[in-house]
Formats: structure tokens, sequence, C-alpha cells
């Protein structure tokens, strides 16, 4: 069976259907099916000719939109990638007949445009050019209240769990049979206990050690920044760390709503603890390395000189939270007996709690060991001290760091870009300090450092917004775009609802903010949820909204306002947008509940309302 027949592509933006489709192929490779595996993106469209089973994984971003690997390909190019070529309209309406497809979507439901964008593909590809579902697609849900995991308490693994599960099936009775040197056998799976090897491992490299700055190859997009401030904007006795962040360009334009992805590594202490944890690594960490065969797609080019410990520091995301797929790659590694103080019994025990999480369906204790306590991975092989992990395949095991995206707050297209950073560190279950991968590295940069960077144009503005008001609201951090968007001079009637917790302490902006409230350049509306003195009847934006729930229902209603709300996803965004509902109810002519509901419906179609959260 030829590797083009079947297809698992991705679309993603945060690396969750990465994941899910890299766990997927995992799946297919056990049991001995050739397929291909990438991003929508890098898919050549003329191997749609070739592919009979195609297998779609996509999350949503932004406005509802398609994620970027989607619409380009690695090089940054769109003009000949799958999507380009599927959007042509003289496609015939039979054109995938031939293709028998199943799909996935991953969303969050605290957006207005829920999983959109496996809508979009599953328009184009099954209803406009005739691909045929194997079963219907199914839609996951971050919250666990839309979708397919609607109201069952579960998140969007269990949905993608089940979109394995069918597939899997229908493979399997598609294809009961292989061949092996020309014979028909039964279709067995790999053992779970034998290592897949990936097409790409590292060996030892003849070269000599070059003692200079890393540099990456490979991502012509990716430019450097040199850092110009790196400041503290909340006060220093308040409980969290908020920064004005600024760095220098290379001069590219942007506007209002663009973000900036910023590529983190890891701290050194950590990477060194990370080597201690696998001993074996130790001698070879600063030896120079070569890559042999193709690492697929990743983000960010490939770090030189290539080290394992280099690797660890700039590819590998070894503070994160294990997923279910680290454990199915590695748990057969759990054989270093010579470090357990309880000898074959204790390395027993470790081998059968290893697997338990690698192939239990059930992930409850899973979730119990990884995600409630958020476990990182370094702390988990010191749990196991008994796994001795291949340095070889580390590319393949380990999760890839992905890019943190920021919006920005400077004004359009300055060539010095300002983002504004709340430093995530909290204490875990376990008491145990947690950090933010990228804005712990961002917190330790001073003036003249580089960064590593791309800058995404997201095209959130239109020309015929212009005339409109605009209702921007904004808790805390949710201000960083907004700063660009007031700066820009876009609008001529901006009113920003804008919260927090005490005035004296994170009053985000407060000066600059002020300044254009006396000035008439926005008119500004504050609540400090942990502030009665200052905030005596409001705690939190939508309190001061419904306050002004008249005026703004003529705005709504009767200017054609546009709602720009950006801010922490889950119950704020949702919250807003029922306080919108009832402010319209109350104080328009849309009465009734599904009047107000349609009414918001054509704004989110027509882009007046719109949504980033994170």
């Amino acid at each position: 069976m030829s590797s083009k027949r079947i297809a698992v592509l991705y679309g993603s933006e945060t690396g969750n259907a990465h994941e899910f489709a890299s766990s997927f192929s995992f799946k297919l490779h056990r049991f001995h099916f050739a397929h291909t595996l990438g991003s929508i993106g890098n898919f050549p469209a003329v191997d749609l000719l070739q592919c009979r089973y195609l297998f779609l994984i996509c999350s949503t971003t932004g406005q509802g939109d398609l994620p970027r690997n989607v619409k380009e390909n690695t090089a940054g190019e769109s003009k000949n990638t799958l999507w380009t070529f599927l959007k042509r309209k003289n496609l015939p309406n039979n054109f995938l007949n031939h293709i028998k497809i199943m799909m996935i979507g991953l969303g969050d439901s605290s957006y207005p445009q829920f999983n959109f964008a496996i809508r979009k593909l599953h328009k184009r590809l099954v209803d406009q050019l005739g691909a045929s579902e194997i079963f219907p697609r199914l839609e996951a849900d971050e919250l666990g209240m839309m979708g397919s995991n609607g109201g069952t308490g579960t998140g969007t693994e269990a949905v993608y769990f089940e979109f394995e599960k069918r597939a899997l099936n229908y493979l399997i009775k598609t294809f009961p049979n292989r061949k092996v040197d020309g014979a028909r056998v039964k279709r067995e799976p790999i053992p779970d206990d034998i290592f897949l090897h990936p097409e790409y491992k590292l060996q030892l490299s003849e070269a000599e050690v070059n003692h200079i700055e890393p540099q990456f190859g490979g991502d012509r997009a990716i430019k450097t920044g040199t850092v110009c401030s790196n400041t503290r904007i909340t006060h220093s006795n308040h409980f969290q760390d908020v920064r004005q962040f600024v760095f220098q360009t290379e001069g590219e334009a942007y506007e209002p709503g663009d973000t900036v992805a910023i590529y983190p590594h890891n701290r050194d202490d950590d990477v060194e603890a990370f080597l201690k944890a696998q001993p074996h690594w130790l001698e070879i960490a600063d030896q120079p390395l070569r890559l042999e065969g193709i690492w697929g797609d990743h983000d960010g080019g490939l770090v030189a000189p290539l080290t394992l410990r280099n690797i660890l520091k700039y590819h590998c995301e070894i503070m994160s939270i294990p997923r279910k797929s680290f454990f199915m790659k590695t748990w057969m590694f759990s054989t270093d007996e010579t470090r357990l103080d309880g000898g074959e019994e204790q390395l027993l025990q470790q081998r059968d709690k290893l697997r338990q999480f690698a192939v239990d369906e059930d992930m409850d204790d899973l979730y119990d060991y990884c995600n409630r306590p958020r476990r990182s991975l370094l702390e988990v092989l010191c749990d196991f001290p008994s796994l001795k992990l291949p340095w070889e395949h580390v590319l393949s095991y380990l999760p890839i760091i992905m890019p943190r995206l920021f919006s920005i707050s400077s004004a359009p297209s300055e060539s010095k870009v300002e983002l504004t950073v709340a430093i995530v560190k909290y204490k875990t279950i376990l008491r145990k300090v947690r950090r933010g991968l990228c804005t712990d590295f961002l917190q330790a940069l001073e003036e003249g450092n580089t960064i590593q960077y791309k800058l995404q144009n997201n095209f959130l503005l239109r020309p015929q917004m212009k005339p409109s008001p605009a209702i921007l609201i904004s808790p805390g951090v949710g201000l960083a775009p907004m700063m660009c968007l007031i700066k820009a001079d876009f609008f001529q009637d901006i009113h920003l609802f804008f919260g927090n917790r005490v005035k004296s302490r994170d009053f985000l902006y407060e000066h600059d903010l002020e300044n254009w409230h006396k000035e008439g350049k926005i008119q500004l509306h504050t609540c400090f949820s942990r502030d009665p003195s200052h905030s005596p009847t409001t705690k939190y934006v939508q309190d001061v909204m419904w306050q002004k729930g008249e005026i703004l229902a003529d705005l709504i209603v009767k200017k054609n306002a546009v709602i720009y709300i950006c801010g922490s996803s889950g119950k704020m965004p949702v919250q807003v947008r029922l306080t919108i509902l009832e402010i319209l109810k109350k104080w328009s002519h849309l009465t009734e509940s599904d009047e107000a509901e349609k009414y918001l419906r054509t704004m989110e179609r027509e882009s007046r309302y719109l949504q980033e959260t994170w």
C-alpha cells in the first residue's frame, strides 16, 4: 500500500492538533499502515490523486480562521498550497469523490465561531467537492460545553480517542490483511513494548565542537530582535508581575490585532537537571551531533551547533506536562534496575504504572498524576528513575517547543514592538513553583539581549468598520491589543471597558488611558474587583457594561458599533456575551431572547463581534 493512499493532515496553531495527528500516525504505524503525516499547508495538491483515505484534525484560531499551517507551507508561502488549490472555483463537484474522509475539529465554545475551521473544510471537501465521510465529523470543545463532548465533563482528549478508535476500527476492517514478502498475512499490531523507530535520529558527528552562539537554520521567516526595555508595570508588592516588553524589530509592517510569535528556550539549570535524570546522556551532552533522515514539520529551524544540550534547551518542552503519547512511546524503556533501591520488584511496579499511563483508555489515573498537580516531564523522570531513554530519538518522543503568540501594544508599524506580558508563576497542589516557559524566558531578558520572533498579520480590521463606534472590552492584559488599536486612530468613537483587581497595583497604562479619556480620544470605564473604595458598585467589566447598558444598546443597534473582546478564556467572554444579550433585550427593540441572539450572530458573521481570548 502506497504511503500516499492514506494521509493524516493537521491544522494546528498551538500544537494540539499536531500532537493528536502524531498520536494517530503512531497508532497507524503500529498496525503497519503506510501513510503520509503532515500539515495541510505542506501537503502537495497533486498527491490528492493517489489519496484514498484522508484523516483531518484541525483547530480554529482567531475569528473562526483556519490555522496558519493550513493556509501556508513551512516557508510561509500560500501561493501553491493545498487550500489555495481547493478554493479554485473551476473544480468539479465530484473532484474528491475517490476519497473517503474523517474529520475532527478542536475548538473552544467561549468563541463565537466555535469549530468554524473544521466546518469550513467540511463544507468545501465534502459538500462541494464530493469526498465521502467514513463517520460524521467530530467536534471537540476544550470547555466540554458543546460539540461531541458537550455536557459530558470530558475534554478534547476524549473526543480524539473516539476519533482514533473509529478510524482504526474502520481501516482494520477494510484491510484485515497485509502483504509480507508477497504473502498475505493477518494484520496484527506490533506489540506495545516494542519501540517504533522514527524515520530520523541523532548520531554522533566527527565534526569539531564550535563554541559559538546558537544559530537557527531552515526557517527564513524567523527574524532577530534586540531588547530595548523590560519594565514591570504592576506594583512590586502585587501578586501578578506584568511587563511592558519592548524590542527593536527588523522593520516589518503590522496593524492592530496582529501578533508576534516569540521563540523561547529552557533554563540552563532545568536542562542540566534533565541530563542528570538521564545520567547516560551526560558524557555526550556537549559532543557534536548530526541528524540522519528528515525531521518533519516543525516551527523555528534547527539549532546549531547541534548538541544534545542545545536540543534540550532550544527544542524540547522538558518542563511541560507530559501527554499520553509520551508514555506510549517511552514506557518500554523502563529497564534500569541499577537506580532503584527496591530492585526487580520496584522495576516491575514502575513498568506496570508507566504502561498503564500509555495504554489505558481510562485516563483518570494519568490526569491525577500529571495534570492535576501540573507535574513536569522532568519530574516524571525523577519519579521513574528506571526510565533509560535513548538520546538518539529524543526529537521523536519529547514534545517540541512551540512559539508563543503575544498581541502587540505599540502603534501600528512602529519599529520598536511593545508587548504587554503577564508573567506566569504559581504554586501547584504539591507546593511546587511553576513558571510559564515563554514568560519566564522574557522576564529574564535585559536590554541588548536578542530574541527570535515572527510577526504575524491577522487582518483584524476592515475598511467598512472605520465609520462605526468601537466597544472595547479588555480585563487584565487583554488591554494589550487595545493599546495598539487606540494608538492607530482607526476608530473615532471608542468606549473602553477595562478591569483588574486593585487600582493602585494593577491599573495598567493608567497615565495613558486617563489622559486619552481627558482628551476625548476614548471614553474610559473601569472597575477593580478587589478594590471597593475605587469600584464600590461594580466588580467586573460586565457589571460596568450593565450600568452603561442604554448607551451600549444605542451604539450597537443604531450606530452599528464593533465589539472587540480580549482577555482570558473561560467564564469572562461567556459572561460578557450574556450581558450584551441582556442589554439588547432591555434597551433595544430586540426584546425577545431569540431576536437578540440572532442579532449577535449576525454581528459575528459581519465581523462586528470580535473575540481574542487565551
